[in-house]
């Protein structure tokens, strides 16, 4: 039994439904983690803050609404789901991928332990309905995406939701999730007036913050009903946001994408972009603490499973935030993030932010050329807007900068920690043994987006390494191996042998684990060239045998046009002009 009443463990499965605690898990859109307590708009949160746990560095792990909503529900990094979060559009492969991989989403997990679960809320991203989205498993939704002056609708439907679950025995899961203050700022009017800052503040910051007080009174409407209906007390609640907002001038443009992000979000990595509340009220306690420590959003997951006694499964990335709150945490959570173009890696208050084409998708923003990633370093105790960063261009020439030696190893650290956290890119491996009567052999490994990179090959072969292409030679007469990635993986690579001025002939090349020749198949073949983390058996006859490691099977379709319900909704959002 934990301190506070609620079983955990293995008592989980004693306990009946009634018992466990309510969890209402609020989620206000594009609120920056640095507004709630000044500019006297938040009057509800304030005392909410006040009344329970305030963590005064939480961070989220994606940068717009999508990719950050889905490491809510699943605890795991951006990149971990097949759900791009580089376009809006969700592709039909992308959405049945979730689905047969993702068994766990957190409505789902609550569903199956009698929770009735519900979404109330503007968020066009948690169905897929639209093709913007998937469904993640609540047993009602509602959405209102579609709606004009949406603010005041959802809390009204909130009321009716409140009126429906209180008159049940069974505990709920309740997600709201308010799309203001997310641009366009047009809060209704008086809500300005209440803005009081010695700030000089231009117009769409006090819009915003407009929207913020509008979203404040309608939260208050929301807590006033949870007490009216005795469903306070018993309810783990908590309130965060998806994103930050981009304000500081100096990131007006994203040095990552290239894109106007001033006032947005989603185009890089920035505190501002990341740093959003995050408020917890314990179910039947009373506590009040302030936590100072870094923590991530993909720590929500596991403390709601925490609480409310359900095992947490052993595959999220996330660290329930409980033995934080109880006073007994041992060591210190470390950042990484995902978003367009960017991935990051924090300690404490320093970031290496990394432009990366690491999870590009082809379409109509990107064709396949990979430029230069370079790295951010950022100490914010000393530079907290982010505005003077040490530039890397390449890591390999960082000694060039001629930095202390303590800071070079660390960034060098942070580097290797980026690498080891993002999943790993599939390996393929072509094995060649060349003909004893022939002087030399030669290959040459394209692929159509992308670039080569080599990532084992012998002494005795020379490469030509040329981006989307790559030349091999040797006149080594004994069977050898060479291993190269493709990135980012967006295209299948193809490669020619030569013995001496004779071209192999794919009739004499095998492929995959199984070894059939790559004549026996013209269409659509990828799977054949599996091998899992096994290494083929290669026959003794065999000239050349290629096979492909790690990764699934990935489909290379064009994304799909948005349709008109779509775009309406994203023009009302402000994501698309």
């Amino acid at each position: 039994m934990s301190e506070l009443g609620v079983p955990f463990g293995k008592e989980a499965n004693q306990i009946t439904s009634q018992t466990k605690p309510n969890v209402i898990w609020i989620v206000i859109d594009s609120l920056r983690g640095d507004i709630i307590g000044r500019y006297h708009v938040t009057p509800n949160l304030d005392l909410f803050a006040k009344e329970g746990i305030q963590f005064e560095s939480h961070l989220v792990n994606a940068a717009w609404t999508r990719p950050s909503t889905l490491v809510f529900f699943t605890g795991k990094y951006a990149s971990a789901n097949p759900v791009n979060f580089w376009d809006y559009p969700t592709t039909k492969s992308e959405v049945e991928a979730f689905y047969r991989s993702e068994k766990k989403p957190l409505p789902k997990v609550l569903k199956d332990s009698l929770y009735q679960t519900v979404m109330v809320g503007n968020n066009p991203f948690l169905t897929d309905k639209f093709g913007l989205g998937v469904e993640v498993g609540f047993d009602s939704l509602y959405d209102f995406s579609n709606y004009s002056e949406d603010t005041k609708k959802i809390t009204k439907k909130t009321m009716e939701v409140l009126e429906d679950v209180s008159s049940k025995k069974s505990p709920f899961f309740l997600f709201l999730n308010y799309n203001d203050p997310h641009k366009p700022y047009t809060p209704p009017p008086g809500f300005t007036n209440r803005v009081q800052t010695n700030e000089i503040l231009d117009e769409r910051k006090l819009n915003y913050l407009g929207e913020v007080a509008f979203v404040d009174e309608e939260l208050g409407k929301v807590f006033a009903e949870l007490k009216n209906k005795n469903l306070w007390d018993n309810s783990l609640i908590l309130i965060t946001a998806d994103h930050g907002e981009v304000m500081h001038p100096s990131h007006a443009i994203s040095p990552f994408t290239g894109t106007n992000t001033y006032y947005g979000h989603g185009q890089d990595l920035y505190l501002e972009n990341i740093h959003v509340p995050l408020l917890v009220k314990l179910p039947l306690s009373q506590k009040q603490k302030t936590v100072k420590a870094m923590t991530r959003s993909i720590d929500l997951y596991p403390t709601v499973l925490d609480y409310v006694g359900l095992p947490i499964p052993q595959s999220i990335h996330g660290i329930s935030l409980r033995p934080m709150i109880e006073g007994k945490e041992t060591t210190k959570r470390t950042y990484y993030g995902e978003t367009r173009f960017t991935q990051g890696y924090g300690e404490g208050k320093e970031f290496l932010l990394q432009r990366s084409y690491r999870f590009h998708e082809l379409g109509k923003f990107w064709q396949g050329s990979v430029g230069n990633e370079f790295y951010l370093y950022f100490d914010t105790t000393k530079d907290p807007n982010q505005i003077s960063p040490i530039r890397i261009n390449q890591m390999a020439n960082i000694g060039e900068l001629k930095l202390d030696g303590k800071l070079e190893k660390k960034i060098q650290r942070f580097w290797k920690q980026i690498r080891a956290m993002e999943p790993k890119l599939p390996l393929y491996h072509l094995w060649v043994r060349p003909n004893l009567s022939d002087k030399e052999t030669e290959i040459q490994i394209s692929v159509p987006s992308g670039i080569i990179r080599l990532a084992k090959f012998p002494n005795s072969v020379t490469v030509e390494e040329k981006g989307r292409v790559v030349k091999i030679h040797t006149k080594d007469s004994q069977p050898f191996q060479i291993s190269f990635e493709v990135y980012p993986d967006v295209s299948f690579p193809e490669f020619q042998v030569w013995f001496g001025k004779k071209q192999v002939p794919k009739s004499e090349i095998h492929i995959g684990y199984f070894g059939v020749t790559m004549a026996a198949c013209s269409k659509d073949c990828d799977l054949l060239y599996e091998s899992q983390s096994i290494r083929p058996i290669i026959h003794p006859e065999t000239k050349v045998h290629f096979w492909k490691q790690g990764g699934q099977k990935k489909s290379y379709e064009t994304k799909q046009e948005l349709g008109t319900d779509a775009l309406d909704i994203l023009k009302k959002q402000g994501y698309v002009q």
